[in-house]
């Protein structure tokens, strides 16, 4: 058996191809088996090597091109390995040209089965281009390969994700190779080492290599992605033109998209004040009051879409006539209203907590995607195309995170931008809450038990809700009232529903959206001889647990700082007596730097026949190191074993 092609192996390759040669992944014609890692022996594949090269070449009639090489190698271990691997799909994305394309499956014994090259199916599958074969004669113990050569237009940006939610690799290899003249930078994440570039002939090349690739879990409260280890580089330097002027920097970024949204015509100027009368603003509205009404406003009346709808989608003067816009051309209206309307903006391109992050060393602007405005006067922000959130709300992923500002100046009579990265806060814990207040009493017949259940949503507690109210159709209103309520009792006796506060805009105004009713359920209810008994802890809804057998792997992450106050009072029956109060009272707690930074505290007290329950449970922080993991999930299950608790009662 001989070992799995190594970073020194890789280097060797290229150095034999030094003269009048690109370096070049080799495909090996006379393989054999590996043996894998005995720390691998019990999973199903392993990838025991993934080298991708990305080359550009400059051509005469195409200029500069980009041709990328991939070759992988994996073994299959068991059934379900083989299930996973014995079907490959390529990507075929348009403008690309595809050079060559080669797979085998080396078996146990050494055999090698080619695949023919009319086995490689053209197909296409929710929407999408793909190159698909099926390799024959795969068993466990097998090795499956596969290679395959793309020629693209030049992009002068890049990323490479290694890593896999199923399947560890033992060594992951990328070679980036340049003309000499240009310079890119690289940048290896979460452990993929980078080496300097090297001048191989006309030939500029920098390779990077990670060993020992774990698969990830999807695991609970874990953002996999922001965490995956990958390869990221920019074109950074034309060496035969000026070689110590950084090109594609934040601030030329923040300059031409400065420029692509606040250029616009008189055309378009006058196309927007018309739009605005339609919006109709008082002139006495402060700064804030204008956001406010701009912004439903826009969201309410303008359907927008990522990648646009029709040929006038990012034509202003057709997107205030026709309300149909892509999300380039609802941000430009945003930017030219508020513009029109005085009000001081800055866009922002968000990191995200729950995705590869920006580096504010590495101008990738691969990553550079969806923005918001941010508003000096009030520090708050603006998601400009999700119509589910309204200020100060917007995607929680992307708040506490740094994010690239842009702020706008002017330089004698030009006006530009200039980048910079800052914080983007939060909203801290007092502004968000899934709490509730419920009631519970036996009915005269003593065989089901009144409640009525009043939940309510603040700040983003009330974002899971407030777009439904606002899209569904009304007819379809009482349903996803009766079904929200359901998570209190399982009952289809639902009555004197009350629902305040939908509106979008109340979310600013801190106006908590309630949904009331009164419940009539048995299912509560259970009798075991003489005694009766109350599951009193489901009135708190479903609740997430935790066991985990695999040590964890991701630290935590919270979509948003919250608290859950449920306050419960049980009318006990006379004559009765609940036998086990003790069962109610909970407190875990864990303290970071002397401070509570989540816990679940559930405590009782008994004012004549009402027993009355306080829970507050609580997560101050959106973060938290896996070192706090083990206390974060006794808090979590401690909200579910509450959920469990029953009541018993007995006569007196």
């Amino acid at each position: 058996m001989k070992t799995v092609f190594s970073v020194t192996g890789l280097m060797l390759v290229l150095a034999l191809h030094t003269k009048a040669q690109s370096p070049s992944i080799k495909w090996d014609p006379n393989p054999v088996p590996h043996k894998v890692k005995a720390v691998y022996n019990a999973e199903s594949a392993v990838i025991l090597s993934d080298m991708r090269m990305q080359e550009y070449v400059q051509e005469d009639k195409k200029g500069l091109m980009i041709i990328t090489t991939t070759k992988k190698l994996v073994k299959v271990m068991d059934d379900k390995g083989v299930e996973m691997f014995n079907k490959i799909y390529l990507p075929v994305y348009n403008g690309s040209e595809l050079i060559e394309v080669k797979a085998r499956t080396i078996l146990p014994s050494g055999k090698i089965v080619n695949l023919p090259a009319e086995k490689i199916l053209d197909v296409e599958e929710e929407g999408r281009a793909y190159k698909k074969f099926a390799l024959e004669g795969v068993e466990k113990g097998s090795e499956i390969e596969y290679y395959y050569q793309v020629k693209r237009p030049s992009s002068f940006f890049g990323l490479e994700i290694f890593q896999s939610s199923t399947t560890p690799y033992e060594e992951a290899d990328f070679i980036l190779v340049t003309p000499d003249y240009l310079s890119f930078t690289v940048k290896g994440y979460n452990g993929f080492s980078v080496s300097r570039d090297t001048v191989i002939g006309a030939k500029r090349v920098t390779t990077a290599t990670c060993k020992d690739i774990l698969a990830i879990d999807d695991e609970k409260y874990g953002n996999k992605d922001a965490h995956a280890k990958n390869v990221q580089y920019k074109f950074s330097y034309n060496l035969s033109k000026d070689k110590n002027v950084r090109v594609f920097t934040w601030n030329e970024l923040a300059k031409n998209v400065y420029n692509g949204y606040t250029s616009y015509t008189d055309k378009e100027a006058k196309a927007v004040e018309g739009f605005l009368k339609q919006v109709n603003i008082p002139a006495t509205a402060s700064e804030e009051q204008k956001i406010i009404t701009l912004e439903d406003y826009i969201k309410t009346n303008i359907n927008s879409d990522k990648e646009g709808i029709g040929e006038d989608a990012d034509k202003i003067e057709k997107i205030v006539k026709t309300k149909v816009s892509s999300n380039d051309g609802l941000n430009k209206l945003f930017i030219i209203c508020m513009d029109k309307l005085g009000i001081n903006w800055q866009i922002v391109f968000p990191s995200k907590r729950d995705d590869i992050p920006l580096d504010e060393e590495l101008e990738n602007y691969r990553l550079i995607d969806e923005m918001l405005f941010y508003f000096p006067s009030t520090g708050h922000f603006l998601e400009p195309v999700n119509s589910s959130y309204r200020y100060p709300y917007f995607n929680p992923f992307w708040a506490n995170t740094k994010g690239l500002f842009l702020q706008g100046t002017t330089i004698g009579n030009f006006k530009t931008a200039l980048a910079s990265f800052n914080d983007i806060p939060i909203q801290p814990i007092e502004e968000s809450a899934h709490n509730m207040e419920v009631s519970l009493k036996f009915n005269s017949d003593m065989d089901s038990l009144e409640l009525h259940s009043k939940q309510i949503l603040l700040g983003y507690g009330a974002t899971i809700y407030r777009p439904a109210y606002n899209f569904i159709a009304k007819d379809k209103l009482e349903d996803l009232s009766k079904d929200i309520i359901k998570s209190v009792a399982k009952s289809d006796n639902i009555k004197n529903i009350k629902v305040q506060n939908t509106a979008f805009t109340d979310g600013f105004y801190k106006k908590p959206l309630t949904i009331e009713a009164d419940i009539v359920s048995a299912d509560l209810l259970e009798i075991a001889g003489k005694r009766i008994l109350v599951k009193l802890g489901e009135v708190i809804g479903p609740q997430e647990q935790m066991y985990q057998e695999k040590a964890r792997q991701l630290p935590i992450s919270m979509q948003y700082p919250h608290v859950l106050d449920r306050d419960i009072t049980f009318t006990i029956p006379a004559g009765y007596q609940v036998k086990n109060l003790n069962d109610l009272a909970m407190n875990i707690t864990d303290k970071e730097m002397g401070k509570e930074t989540m816990g679940f505290v559930s405590t009782y007290k008994i004012e004549g026949n009402d027993l009355k329950i306080k829970v507050h449970e609580f997560y101050s922080v959106t973060d938290y190191p896996i070192s706090m993991f083990d206390e974060f999930k006794k808090i979590i299950n401690a909200s579910a074993d509450f959920n469990k608790v029953v009541l018993v009662l007995e006569k007196k």
